[in-house]
């Protein structure tokens, strides 16, 4: 979804966004002028729902939320309220099928990692024999590197695809291509 964009560090909000109801409703219900607590509410949207965000590598949405609010300066005991989640579950909803299968990916591979973690070459079974053999592994260990370079890979092309509508490498913008009101 490319109605948030991190820039700058900070959470850039396209002014379309404001037109879906959700993310409207967050910015009405802030009074004040500068509109503070509207931008951290969709900045923490953005943090925690994204498959661009820094977060993401957190598969588990507790562990991945508990993050964001502490990286944002958010309370601890800060939970997201009615209108919030309406949102969270609407930008959730928007979600690639790259992106999605992403997620997955990244949740086996913290299973896998977590086993790797887990194990212990030292163990034997009732015969003496080891349970997991250093052949199998080290065979996985082999795996390690393909497979971060294809998670890479998949991150890469996801941001690339929320992105599409930006000038790439030597490509440069023409007079229309950002509309006639830059002119």
């Amino acid at each position: 979804m490319r109605l948030f964009k991190y820039e700058g560090y900070e959470v850039r909000v396209a002014p379309e966004a404001l037109t879906l109801k959700p993310f409207k409703k967050l910015w009405d219900r802030d009074k004040s002028k500068t509109k503070d607590n509207a931008l951290q509410e969709l900045s923490f949207i953005y943090f925690y729902c994204d498959p661009r965000s820094d977060y993401q590598y957190i598969v588990d949405d507790e562990d991945r939320m508990e993050a964001v609010k502490e990286g944002e300066g958010l309370p601890s005991a800060w939970k997201p309220d009615k209108e919030l989640q309406k949102a969270i579950d609407f930008y959730k909803s928007f979600d690639t099928a790259s992106a999605v299968l992403l997620k997955s990916a990244l949740i086996g591979v913290n299973k896998v990692r977590q086993q790797l973690e887990d194990a212990d070459l030292n163990e034997v079974d009732d015969k003496g024999k080891p349970v997991i053999s250093l052949k199998d592994y080290m065979a996985v260990l082999k795996m390690v590197p393909e497979v971060a370079s294809m998670l890479k890979d998949a991150e890469r092309a996801i941001n690339d695809e929320s992105e599409y509508g930006e000038a790439k490498g030597s490509i440069e913008k023409t007079l229309f291509d950002d509309g006639l009101d830059n002119i």
